[in-house]
């Protein structure tokens, strides 16, 4: 059993060490389709976990009509805090939107009546339900107007299509390459041994016998490549760290998640090898069918 294992081990690693350049260009190109993948995933998941903390940042201002009584407006703040999507309601009245208006500007206010109208600050639960929110406050018979959060949502909206897009389209291609690069390198040790191969079988060796340390070669490039795309991505997220922190006060930067990422792009990278690896020596065991 031992044996057995010392030889599939073995011959993976002498077959790394013989094809050399190819085996580094494959770690080094998928490297490059993790680290792109991995790090457009993470920029991904930080604007989406960004403009879910907007809700509470953000509001809306919702403007009621001239003349309508207070006790109305009251009744419609609990009206809205009914509407699906809405967390909290605040009504701003007019004699208090006034005096901190007079107190920021006074020499503009000065002498002029108050023609702010009576308002509330929406705050929802959800940035994405913004546009149904809306859309329900506008209905109401005392509103008058509803400044939307359209042009953040659009914003944050399209940022997040750009790194969907580049993640899948840079990133696929070099997956693509990758594959291509760990696949020659595995026929290249099939068609160097096959003669070997041949041999091996006739003098009873099992097919996983003889499969198996290409496979493991797949796995152990595809590893050493999800490895170094997490030390690029380290030193990325150190960087950007170091560049945040330098330009503004936000505090101290996010930890990066070493362990799990390490441990998320080795597992992917084998994986990603060992598909290529068995596309790689499927022919030849067709062959070795015949």
């Amino acid at each position: 059993m031992f044996d057995r294992i010392e030889f599939i081990l073995g011959e993976a690693f002498s077959a790394l060490r013989r094809n050399t350049w190819m085996t580094f260009a494959a770690v080094t190109t998928a490297a490059i389709a993790l680290f792109l993948l991995g790090g457009m995933t993470m920029a991904y998941l930080s604007v989406s976990r960004y403009a879910n903390s907007l809700s509470d940042r953000l509001v809306m201002r919702v403007f009621v009509k001239e003349g309508i009584p207070r006790p109305q407006v009251e009744a419609t703040a609990q009206t809205m805090r009914q509407i699906p999507g809405v967390k909290k309601v605040v009504l701003i009245p007019r004699e208090a939107a006034w005096k901190k208006k007079q107190a920021e500007m006074p020499e503009i206010t000065a002498g002029l009546e108050n023609p702010l109208p009576d308002a509330f600050n929406v705050t929802l639960s959800d940035l994405k339900s913004a546009p149904t929110v809306a859309t329900e406050l506008e209905k109401l018979p005392v509103v008058e107007k509803v400044n939307r959060l359209s042009e953040v949502q659009d914003l944050l909206a399209s940022i997040i299509a750009l790194i969907r897009g580049l993640g899948l389209g840079l990133g696929g291609l070099m997956l693509v390459t990758s594959a291509v690069l760990i696949y020659n390198a595995i026929r290249l040790t099939i068609v160097a041994r096959w003669r070997e191969m041949k041999i091996m079988r006739l003098v009873g060796a099992t097919r996983a016998t003889i499969i198996t340390p290409m496979l493991l070669e797949g796995m152990i490039q595809g590893a050493l490549g999800g490895a170094l795309a997490m030390g690029l991505l380290w030193g990325a997220y150190s960087g950007l760290g170091r560049l945040v922190t330098s330009l503004a006060a936000l505090g101290s930067w996010p930890a990066f998640p070493a362990g799990t990422a390490l441990g998320i792009l080795m597992a992917t990278g084998a994986a990603y090898g060992l598909l290529c690896s068995l596309l790689a020596v499927r022919e030849p065991r067709r062959q070795g069918n015949r």
